[in-house]
């Protein structure tokens, strides 16, 4: 489903960026992030609807990051699925205390993401809430909605009659009352044509002063005239300014909420890095709204910076262009 949040965790920048790349082109929302770093705060942020997550091994013990992910009230249902590839069957168990839904090959190719993806999302609730969850309204609430729907349902049934019996008065008014006749208004003369004098002979046409003619033929020819087919002198200034150069950005996220964006920028920000927000739109025109660091010409010093954001706040990033 496009415009879910996928959380891809501890998979490595190589499948991070394989990854983001593929989803964010079918107008995912992607975010990197290490297992050390989901919690609750995390989850409330970003409210992801599927979760890639690279164990170390596959026993209890290379496991207990999806445990303690599953243990999060708020990524109670979120699906997980592990990139990895089972060389045995994996305890039922598992699959129910851990919140294991599927496994995915780490060499996949980008077909194999998109329909492991899209088929995940298809079998859970948009909303990520069960639907036990939405049956569980108690009768006494769906008794209150009722009584409420009822108190201004009758308001608005009275206002109807009312409008009805004022439309049939007034239909009734206009069919009996007489027609007042109106006198017709006397026809209005035009007046008659005055003849203009004609000027009188030898008399001379005045003419202005010879100064005001010099004067104004002077301030025509102040003013510069652009010649035949040359452009004029504000089009040749917007042409000379240099085209936008790219850019490239460390990107933190991307989301769909941006409240959520600006709260991640601000953190960054209090920490002294250049962050800011970039709108932009999905595949599907949905709003989208990344948290960037920096603008660099260079791509490799925007490397960098990723790098020196990677190893010193613990969280995973990606490169952005434009």
């Amino acid at each position: 489903m496009a415009s879910e949040t996928t959380l891809i965790i501890d998979a490595g920048q190589d499948i991070d960026q394989r990854m983001t790349t593929t989803l964010e082109a079918e107008s995912y929302l992607v975010y990197t992030v290490s297992s050390q770093d989901v919690n609750a705060e995390m989850a409330e942020l970003l409210k992801p609807s599927l979760i890639y997550i690279r164990p170390l091994e596959l026993s209890p013990a290379g496991l207990k990051p999806c445990k303690a992910i599953h243990d999060i009230p708020l990524l109670k249902k979120i699906p997980i699925i592990i990139l990895a590839s089972p060389e045995k069957a994996l305890d039922p168990n598992y699959f129910k205390d851990y919140g294991i839904v599927d496994f995915l090959e780490p060499t996949f190719g980008p077909e194999d993401l998109i329909e492991k993806t899209r088929t995940i999302l298809d079998k859970t609730p948009p909303s990520g809430h069960s639907k036990e969850d939405e049956s569980a309204a108690s009768p006494q609430r769906v008794r209150r909605k009722e009584k409420k729907r009822s108190a201004l349902l009758l308001p608005a049934i009275g206002i109807v009659v009312l409008l009805v019996i004022a439309g049939g008065g007034f239909l009734a008014y206009q069919q009996f009352m007489p027609t007042r006749k109106v006198p017709p208004s006397p026809p209005v003369k035009a007046p008659s044509r005055v003849p203009s004098a004609a000027p009188e002979a030898g008399s001379k046409s005045q003419l202005p002063p010879a100064k005001s003619v010099a004067d104004a033929s002077a301030r025509a020819s102040s003013v510069p005239s652009t010649p035949p087919g040359q452009p004029s002198s504000l089009s040749s200034v917007s042409a000379s300014q240099p085209p936008r150069k790219p850019f490239y950005s460390v990107q933190l996220g991307a989301f769909k909420n941006e409240s959520n964006a600006q709260a991640l920028r601000n953190k960054f920000r209090e920490k002294g890095y250049d962050a800011f927000t970039q709108p932009g739109v999905t595949k599907d025109r949905s709003p989208i709204y990344r948290v960037l660091v920096s603008k660099y010409e260079d791509r490799k010093a925007a490397e960098k910076l990723a790098g020196e954001i990677q190893s010193k706040e613990g969280i995973k990033t990606t490169l952005y262009g434009e």
